[in-house]
């Protein structure tokens, strides 16, 4: 039983001719018995994971590209906006958190294979939702382009971007190549496997300008105090999900209530206010 939830009653009788309506409010058991049911919400959730995940693990793919997975390589821990996410989606429960390397390209054969249970900050294409199944959204980002030219005017436009003479850099299996790429086929398209390879592309003047979501250019910009970062018109925005296997419909289900419950509560507002403003975190 929720906290605050109000059972409502209506009871109807005849006298002559005229009907009487009789409303009342029956207040939960909860406010009879203080307390007794504060956490049974949180600990029936705990049961039901635990029954999902028997072993108590959740093995989660990991991609080295910030600002949604960063690997410290001397500590091998992982930070970021999903494992941010994931903390918040299995706090109050006893599971523990596994983290395996992957790569965009290859997540979904990883989720397949049962290398690992789930993958965050994964892109809902027509694709790759025929062989692995999404949970709701987890939050959306819009695509732009990241450039070191003084004149950024020519990115103002997917069309005009849309052009031989561009060179354009990106990671194998996210976004910008899954759903831009076959849209902006005159374009130039290097396509590399992580973050750092992209940025060395456009460092280098390999690239004319990187493909990528907002918060990464925003969270490049802050860090290298340099580029430009452009929203081309039209705009376009692309939710992101996790990932899971098709056979995992309990997991699933289970993944969407908790995300929806920190939808609600703000919690996912508030992990993504921290990798898009990032100049007001320490």
């Amino acid at each position: 039983m929720h906290a605050s939830r109000v059972i409502e009653y209506v009871i109807i009788f005849t006298q002559g001719n005229k009907m009487k309506f009789f409303a009342s409010r029956l207040m939960s058991a909860l406010l009879l018995i203080p307390g007794i049911f504060l956490t049974q919400a949180p600990a029936q959730a705990e049961d039901n994971i635990n029954a999902i995940l028997p072993d108590h693990v959740v093995r989660v793919g990991a991609v080295n590209a910030p600002p949604w997975y960063q690997k410290d390589l001397l500590t091998n821990q992982w930070t970021g906006l999903v494992p941010d996410v994931v903390q918040a989606i299995f706090k109050d429960t006893d599971i523990k958190i596994e983290y395996v390397d992957t790569q965009w390209g290859t997540a979904v054969a990883g989720l397949q294979s049962n290398r690992f249970d789930i993958l965050g900050g994964f892109n809902n294409t027509p694709e790759r939702a025929k062989a692995v199944d999404f949970t709701r959204p987890m939050g959306s980002h819009q695509m732009g382009v990241l450039t070191l030219e003084k004149d950024a005017k020519k990115y103002e436009a997917w069309a005009t971007i849309n052009n031989p003479q561009t060179r354009l850099a990106a990671i194998d299996g996210s976004a910008a190549v899954t759903l831009l790429q076959p849209q902006l086929d005159k374009a130039q398209w290097i396509i590399v496997p992580d973050s750092d390879n992209m940025q060395l592309q456009m460092e280098s003047g390999r690239a004319d300008a990187i493909v990528t979501n907002d918060i990464q250019m925003s969270q490049y910009i802050q860090k290298r105090h340099q580029g430009t970062m452009i929203i081309p018109q039209p705009v376009k925005e692309q939710a992101t999900n996790m990932g899971l296997r098709k056979d995992r419909p309990q997991l699933q289900a289970w993944l969407d209530g908790r995300l929806e419950q920190l939808d609600k509560d703000g919690t996912l507002k508030n992990i993504w206010h921290k990798y898009t403003h990032p100049a007001n975190h320490p």
